[in-house]
């Protein structure tokens, strides 16, 4: 069986794709993806709290939904890669370019092909509950009316580190040199998140849990998760508790539903 890269295109739903980057000949390891249009809805003009609630989920979680999906799209793509492998089978070209580009994205420096690139690659790509994405873009961007939101299109309070990358933060200590990031679009900023919580060290005991519950067959429950963001803020525990009181107030894992997508004619439901 050939699998191309149209394949994993069309199972995930990108319009570009992260080899995009190689014939655009860009030094950028990050794949290149589809940019939404929509912007942010004007949150602070919606005085009703339940209505901001709402369009603030219904805004976000379809953005959530198409990052998930191409993150499955990736891990069943891998399956099939490392079956390959173990059939002593040679990758093509697109095959291999691919493989190497979701090395790079995820930061994962062992040989291409090797089992420990395999696990490592297991455990970095996989998907994050809904309801725990939506409930730290709620408490980070203030329901999207925090300045960082609204200006440069960060929900989650990603810093960079290079200057004018972002936006100054008021207060900022005199020898402090973070910025605020500022993203093109929504759907930069979610796959920035996702790929910080995927890739960072601080994370690591997030992607564990993730792992463990992987392992266990049961599915990934963003209350334990929750528990490997420690790192995230400065309250420690405190904003964990935080994060779990707004997943379990705003019932937000009802928009945890099981996915289904097809992958070679084969029908896939993950949890």
């Amino acid at each position: 069986m050939k699998l191309s890269l149209l394949n994993i295109l069309v199972v995930a739903g990108l319009a570009v794709s992260p080899l995009q980057a190689l014939a655009n000949n860009s030094d950028s390891a990050e794949p290149v993806m589809a940019a939404e249009t929509v912007e942010l809805p004007e949150m602070a003009a919606i005085e009703n709290v339940q209505e901001k609630k709402e369009t603030f989920f219904a805004f976000l979680d379809p953005i959530v939904a198409s990052v998930n999906e191409r993150i499955q799209a990736e891990r069943a793509w891998l399956k099939v890669v490392e079956q390959k492998f173990k059939r002593n089978e040679v990758l093509d070209y697109w095959q291999q370019s691919l493989l190497n580009e979701l090395l790079a994205y995820y930061k994962v420096d062992e040989p291409a092909g090797s089992s420990a690139s395999f696990a490592e690659l297991y455990r970095k790509v996989d998907t994050i509950p809904a309801s725990l994405v939506l409930a730290q873009a709620a408490n980070e961007s203030a329901w999207g009316t925090s300045r960082f939101a609204v200006e440069g299109n960060n929900l989650f309070g990603q810093w960079c580190f290079v200057k004018g990358c972002g936006l100054v933060p008021s207060g900022r200590a005199t020898d402090a040199s973070h910025e605020v990031r500022v993203f093109d679009s929504v759907t930069e900023s979610v796959e920035g998140y996702f790929r910080n919580l995927n890739t960072h060290d601080q994370y690591a005991s997030l992607r564990s849990i993730r792992a463990e519950l992987r392992r266990l067959t049961i599915p990934l429950d963003s209350t334990y998760l929750a528990w490997g963001l420690e790192g995230y803020s400065s309250r420690g525990e405190h904003y964990i508790q935080e994060l779990i009181d707004m997943i379990q107030f705003n019932r937000l894992q009802t928009y945890d539903q099981p996915a289904f997508y097809a992958f070679n004619g084969v029908s896939v439901q993950f949890d």
